[in-house]
């Protein structure tokens, strides 16, 4: 079982340093449940829908997705609609700012299960999506047993 975290481009260096503080101790919490977390930080919107794209071949049953929509190029808009429209696994969105939208607002027929947002803390939001993320897949386990 596996989650991966697709986090988008960020144009503040302080965000990816919480994010790559957090993530260690979010494996941990992972790992600790029997759940790989799998981090793959996209350098532009490009590599980001390739991640979607690719999230079966993680193996990934979650997908956490820290990206703002607003921050989406124009051109960029209808590659990542079709990629989270055709994504096979739910996804939560994770937002450290209240201004930020939901990339599930681009796919209304494939919604997020949840958005987490914590204002100014990033670690926090990862956090907590991190629990609902485990809460949601332990219970979807026990449905399938």
């Amino acid at each position: 079982m596996s989650i991966v975290v697709i986090t988008g481009p960020r144009h503040d260096a302080v965000h990816a340093t919480l994010a790559d503080d957090a993530m260690w101790r979010l494996w941990e919490r992972a790992q600790a449940a029997g759940v790989d977390l799998l981090w793959r930080p996209c350098n532009d919107f490009v590599e980001l829908t390739g991640y979607l794209d690719r999230s079966t071949g993680d193996h990934a049953e979650l997908v956490l997705l820290d990206v703002d929509a607003n921050d989406v190029p124009a051109e960029d808009i209808a590659p990542l609609r079709d990629a989270l429209a055709h994504l096979g696994v739910p996804y939560i969105e994770i937002h450290d700012n209240s201004d930020e939208a939901d990339a599930s607002a681009l796919v209304p027929g494939h919604p997020s299960l949840v958005s987490v947002v914590v204002p100014g803390n990033a670690g926090a939001g990862y956090n907590m999506a991190l629990s609902i993320g485990l809460r949601y897949l332990a219970e979807d386990a026990r449905l399938a047993a």
